[in-house]
């Protein structure tokens, strides 16, 4: 998407991915300052870790407590994140925004606590993680923010809920192609489904969610959107999002 980005508005950049160990994440970020990069994504396991490693962080990043875009300033890095805003866009793409209903998120990561955000608004929202206590520790730490309707249940808890409106999904379960649907014993989605595994195929909980002829939010909308707020990040330029979206590998 980036590379396309950047020839369609013939800007001189190139985007690469690196495998990087949490052992040699300082030195990564330690290169960043010193070459001549425009920034970097960061993802999976080490968006909170990239929190503590950038020299300043916008509100947003810190609200959320994970880093997962990084623009080098001179030589200091800053943080940013754009998971609320790739979330935001693609539940308004897809109809998936709720109002005045109940949201299961699974997962308690830096993602998960974006979707909380998004949704706590209005919402009856219950956070389920396979350790109850990073579920607990995301609750409590969002109480603070507004009154909000929101509880912590374990991942068996999680099993056993029926009236849920929509069901986010923001573990990586389904990216190696596994059935959340199956995991969580449910005889069919919800109404509403985001799921925020960007796979070449569809994951099991969004085909069967198509299936179900439900309102469905592919993982792959909402990283067109996260990558298109982190090219104007980098860039200052608003994102050539048709080329980006062409750039993915399927439609959505």
């Amino acid at each position: 998407m980036h590379n396309a980005a950047f020839a369609a508005l013939r800007l001189p950049h190139r985007y690469e991915t690196h495998e990087v160990t949490a052992a040699d994440l300082p030195a990564t970020f330690d290169r960043l300052r010193r070459d001549e990069m425009l920034g970097a994504n960061v993802t999976v396991p080490h968006k909170e870790a990239a929190l503590r490693l950038v020299d300043d962080a916008s509100e947003e990043a810190r609200r959320i407590g994970a880093v997962n875009t990084v623009v080098r300033r001179g030589a200091r890095l800053v943080g940013d994140n754009t998971d609320r805003y790739g979330f935001r866009q693609a539940l308004e793409e897809s109809a998936c925004v709720p109002t005045d209903q109940t949201v299961l998120v699974l997962g308690a990561g830096g993602a998960a606590r974006a979707c909380v955000l998004e949704v706590m608004a209005g919402n009856d929202v219950i956070v389920a993680g396979r350790t109850l206590e990073r579920a607990r520790s995301l609750v409590e730490s969002m109480r603070t923010v507004r009154a909000a309707r929101l509880r912590a249940v374990s991942w068996d808890e999680a099993k056993r809920l029926r009236d849920v409106d929509l069901l986010v999904n923001a573990t990586p379960i389904g990216l190696q192609g596994e059935d959340l649907v199956a995991e969580l014993g449910l005889r069919r989605p919800p109404a509403m489904v985001a799921d925020l595994v960007p796979t070449a195929e569809e994951t099991p909980l969004v085909r069967r969610a198509r299936e179900n002829h439900g309102a469905v939010m592919d993982g792959l909308l909402m990283l067109l959107h996260q990558a298109a707020r982190s090219f104007s990040i980098w860039t200052g330029s608003e994102a050539p999002l048709r080329v980006m979206r062409a750039a993915l590998p399927r439609p959505v």
